[in-house]
């Protein structure tokens, strides 16, 4: 067998090898098509000869707005070999909210899933290159957008043009468009493909987060490095993803806690287990250490990865294998960075701060966005003398390990004590009747804001339920920290990612 190379300039350079090392393998699979790297490869030259013929130019920014589909991935490595920027959008968006995205990027054409045909028809941006919309039915196809010709061109190589454009959630003001270069996908891949596997050419990879989000794209870079089998899911239903796992025979996957959450639910509703998963990556929002033992018992034959990172940082930059004896007593941690990246724990002067001490967390990796686009001033915000500013709170123990507590914006500040919300959610999470929790802070006249608990219960009508959450926490956190006000809702507002958007709770609430 040819010896794999991870030494590229390019993304499509990982394509081109798979073609020569394991052609006829599947490389993508969704519920209505499958292409083995050869297929994907064929259509990848047909789509670039189709994009030039429309007056693509180098540096145009192609935007996508579509559930997960192998377009993504054809669009992608066409974006790689013609020096195009790929703008995922997200798809839950309302339509302002696209708009916004499409005439801030400047994109020149979009693509996009059937079911989102209305939207599209009633957009106004000016960017678009004329009669530039592409559909992409559920099959996968382009109609008669794919060149039946392939078209000769030149490979440019060492360009500079960054490869995506992702927008961040915006939760505070508009969103922003995060630069990520293909030297920063290639050094996510040379560095966490040992951290998140195993990825090889048997492997089956399950790719269940949306890809316009960076957990779902990551992880799908990896899998398409390493040659694997990836399947992507179109809408995450607990039933169909627990099923897929067993008869599929996946090999590995990456989750988020509610996802997590909701297929624990399911299996020990139907007293199931998934015994052919090796390994489940997790990430991206905290994940109670209650959930993590029930997903242990859910999953016996897994071993169960934490990683942590954000957009800006391409994706996971942390790893920490909590199936290993030696991490058992770190089951709150996301371990240590990959090899190509540091940390730091910094005060509110940007001064380092010793072992076991909160402050915020800073990185510095060649995984780093490019820049914000066109946003001189928040990028120099947020990358100081090259370290980047994560905005969320954390502390480094005496081994090295790193232990993230909550986003800065989101530490509760009662009667001048700092609490952090994963803390309090985490002991809450223990009682068998809170199935999902968000802890956040209120504002109050007395203490200046108060720690408030929102709540997902299994039983809704449970009697005196507040008080015995409060004694139930009596002996497990501090006064301060034990909630001073309980909300119950039926569902939590969470983004594409699961995160739950505190941010709302917090306007709903005040």
């Amino acid at each position: 067998m040819k010896k794999r190379e991870f030494n590229f300039e390019k993304i499509h350079n990982f394509l081109e090898q798979n073609v020569n090392i394991c052609p006829n393998n599947i490389g993508i699979e969704t519920p209505y098509t499958k292409l083995t790297y050869e297929e994907l490869s064929f259509r990848v030259l047909h789509l670039c000869s189709s994009l030039l013929k429309n007056n693509v130019k180098k540096g145009d920014r192609i935007a996508l707005l579509s559930k997960n589909d192998s377009s993504f991935c054809e669009l992608m490595f066409a974006c790689s070999i013609l020096n195009l920027v790929l703008v995922p959008i997200n798809f839950r968006l309302a339509k302002l909210e696209v708009e916004y995205i499409l005439n801030d990027s400047n994109s020149k054409m979009i693509f996009y899933g059937e079911e989102f045909e209305i939207l599209i028809k009633n957009l106004n941006f000016k960017s678009l290159l004329e009669n530039k919309t592409v559909r992409i039915t559920q099959d996968g196809n382009y109609s008669n957008f794919l060149s039946k010709i392939k078209l000769k061109f030149a490979f440019e190589k060492g360009s500079m043009t960054p490869l995506f454009q992702m927008y961040t959630s915006g939760t505070t003001g508009k969103p922003k468009g995060v630069l990520i270069s293909q030297s920063n996908i290639i050094s996510l891949i040379q560095n966490g493909k040992d951290k998140m596997g195993p990825f090889h050419e048997n492997s089956i990879s399950l790719v269940c987060m949306p890809l316009f989000h960076i957990a779902g794209s990551a992880w799908l870079f990896c899998g398409l490095a390493l040659g694997c089998h990836n399947i992507l899911v179109v809408d995450i239903d607990s039933k169909n993803i627990i099923e897929c796992l067993n008869q599929r025979l996946v090999t590995c996957t990456l989750l988020v806690p509610s996802v997590i959450h909701m297929l624990c639910n399911e299996a020990e509703k139907q007293n199931i287990t998934i015994t052919n998963l090796r390994t489940l990556v997790f990430g991206a929002a905290p994940m109670p250490v209650n959930l993590l033992k029930r997903a242990e018992y859910v999953m016996p034959n897994t071993d169960f990865i934490h990683v942590y990172g954000l957009t800006e940082t391409t994706g996971m930059f942390t790893s920490l294998n909590l199936s290993q004896k030696a991490n058992f007593n770190r089951l709150e941690s996301c371990g240590k960075c990959f090899e190509n990246s540091e940390i730091r724990i910094v005060d509110e002067l940007g001064e380092k701060l010793p072992n076991y001490k909160i402050g915020q967390i800073i990185c510095k990796s060649p995984q780093i966005m490019v820049g914000y686009y066109n946003n001189k001033g928040e990028t120099e915000k947020a990358i100081k003398d090259n370290w980047f500013q994560t905005g969320d709170a954390g502390y480094i123990d005496k081994d090295g390990f790193i232990f993230v507590k909550d986003r800065i914006k989101d530490v509760v500040i009662s009667g001048g004590e700092n609490i952090y919300s994963a803390e309090v959610e985490n002991i809450l999470l223990e009682h068998p009747n809170v199935s999902e929790v968000s802890v956040i802070g209120l504002p109050d006249i007395k203490w200046g804001e108060v720690v408030t608990a929102i709540i997902v219960a299994f039983d809704v009508h449970k009697n005196n339920f507040d008080i015995e959450l409060i004694r139930f926490c009596d002996d497990k956190l501090a006064k301060f920290k034990i909630p001073k006000k309980f909300i119950y809702i039926k569902t939590l507002p969470k983004n594409a990612s699961g995160k739950v958007l505190k941010n709302e709770l917090r306007k709903i609430y005040k």
